[in-house]
């Protein structure tokens, strides 16, 4: 897959800037201190992930994905049908975006959510029902 459809298909056609990548970055050390073998593999592909599409956003470079981030991008994917789930259950359409953050973490299903004027509760209740099955 190439970098733009991965881009159209799975991102809310933001550009990915250098604070996006030392975001990532941030949390590989995280886990780099916590000494978390498995949390330093995820979080490196994620900075190689970023990085590549930092590339693309800043140099137009539009390969294909790296296979070094193959499990990194398949998370995003695999977060899709879960938003689209969400957004319904917030009274959204489901194509609404192709935003594919981490919607485990209700604080951030409640920020993206209440960019469409969802109140926090109606998004903490839609996280809760979709992703925690209550």
């Amino acid at each position: 897959m190439k970098v733009s459809q991965y881009v159209k298909e799975y991102t809310n056609g933001k550009p990915i800037i250098l604070r996006n990548v030392f975001s990532e970055i941030r949390e590989l050390i995280a886990e780099i201190v916590k000494m978390s073998k498995e949390g330093i593999k995820e979080e490196f592909e994620d900075v190689l992930h970023f990085f590549q599409l930092w590339f693309f956003w800043r140099f137009g470079l539009n390969g294909e994905i790296w296979k070094s981030t193959k499990n990194s991008t398949k998370k995003f994917m695999d977060r899709k049908p879960i938003w689209n789930k969400i957004y319904l259950e917030a009274g959204l359409s489901e194509n609404v975006s192709n935003f594919c953050g981490n919607c485990m973490k209700v604080h951030k299903v409640v920020n993206h959510l209440q960019k469409f004027g969802i109140s926090k509760e109606k998004a903490e209740e839609a996280h809760k029902k979709v992703v925690l099955g209550k």
